[in-house]
């Protein structure tokens, strides 16, 4: 990626974060990340990390789309819980109205969604409610956080790695 690239995905993981977190500060046992879309073996090796660090993981998926801009194209969540990590693929953001912070749903056909505590995913039971409306106005809360940038203060620190 060149530097505009990255600086786009990192506004993305930045915009996403506050989204999911809200005003809370990110602690240790939660990570968010972001890079190409992960095949098989990479969310096997990316599991066996989170379970050796015992770090709940939220992958961002982007890929090049027009003009060369990095597109989001779904998210991973990896929940090591003892030796296992259970892994969650093909997710999208939900704001339920209301609500400060987003939640992230599953695939269709699951009958639960995660919320992101500042250190720990949780799986709650159930579906939101409006998930496809919830899903619209979690993409135009991301687009607007993406483009005004979104302002974390201290509660993540940001790093990029190339």
């Amino acid at each position: 990626m060149n530097p505009d690239q990255t600086a786009h995905v990192r506004a993305h993981v930045a915009a996403v974060s506050k989204l999911l977190l809200g005003n809370k500060i990110m602690n240790p046992g939660l990570m968010i990340l972001a890079g190409d879309p992960l095949d098989h073996s990479q969310q096997i090796a990316f599991g066996r990390t989170a379970v050796e660090a015992q770090v709940d993981l939220v992958y961002l998926e982007f890929t090049i789309g027009e003009d060369d801009v990095p597109v989001m194209t779904g998210i991973t969540v990896m929940l090591p819980r003892d030796t296992v990590c259970y892994v969650s693929t093909g997710c999208r953001l939900s704001l339920v109205p209301g609500k400060a912070r987003a939640v992230i749903v599953p695939q269709d056909g699951a009958q639960s969604h995660f919320k992101v505590l500042p250190g720990e995913i949780v799986q709650v039971r159930g579906r939101p409610a409006t998930l496809a409306a919830g899903c619209d106005r979690a993409t135009a809360k991301l687009a607007m956080l993406v483009r005004d940038g979104a302002d974390l203060g201290n509660q993540v620190n940001l790093q990029t790695w190339c």
